[in-house]
């Protein structure tokens, strides 16, 4: 039985992160994470889950470490955004600071931390 719940943990938390993020569990979301092994943790979608864990602690130059580092997601489906989204995101708090995101620090952090080509995988033109 534990075999059997190990083996369905890392597709739990693939699924539970984003949700509890997005309900502002953000301690919760970076529990699960720690329950997955390593080798796990390795795992493309979950060095993108980590980074944005980092990022709704607080933590967005350690959110950015991960992007720097690199990492692929082999099953990412053309079109997901979730990379890009990630990565703005992280450069919008950068740029801010303790600060609000509004329009201007978004488009500043836009110009000063552009997407790496690697994790460019949008379906539609870039926003100016």
């Amino acid at each position: 039985m534990a075999r059997a719940r190990r083996a369905v943990l890392p597709a739990l938390a693939r699924e539970a992160v984003p949700a509890l993020l997005a309900a502002g569990r953000i301690e919760q979301a970076a529990a699960t994470l720690a329950a997955l092994r390593p080798a796990e943790l390795a795992a493309g979608r979950f060095r993108l889950l980590r980074a944005r864990v980092l990022l709704a602690q607080g933590g967005p130059r350690a959110a950015r470490e991960i992007f720097d580092e690199g990492f692929e997601i082999a099953d990412l489906r053309e079109g997901d955004e979730a990379i890009g989204d990630t990565w703005y995101a992280i450069g919008e708090r950068i740029v801010a600071g303790d600060g609000p995101v509004t329009e201007d620090v978004a488009a500043r952090a836009r110009r000063e931390h552009p997407l790496p080509e690697r994790y460019e995988c949008r379906m539609r033109p870039v926003r100016g």
